[in-house]
């Protein structure tokens, strides 16, 4: 059975998941540099670490549009 056919939250190409692979490498990475973060800083919540990353000049475009996805910012 074909699974259905879904689009990505942010871009609307074809996916099997929320976001196209494009932003599922983004989230992936996110994701990832998240403990990086908390090792280096301490405690910090998932919506701060995006929050902070929001901030900074050097976070890339579709990195952002991931975070504000996930933060629920239109």
């Amino acid at each position: 059975m074909a699974s259905p056919i879904a689009y990505c939250l942010i871009c609307s190409r074809t996916t099997s998941s929320k976001y196209c692979e494009h932003h599922h490498k983004s989230y992936g990475k996110l994701a990832s540099e998240y403990e990086t973060w908390k090792r280096a800083l301490g405690k910090m919540s998932w919506e701060d670490y995006l929050r902070k990353l929001l901030e900074l000049q050097e976070t890339s475009s579709s990195i952002k549009d991931v975070i504000e996805k996930e933060l629920g910012i239109p």
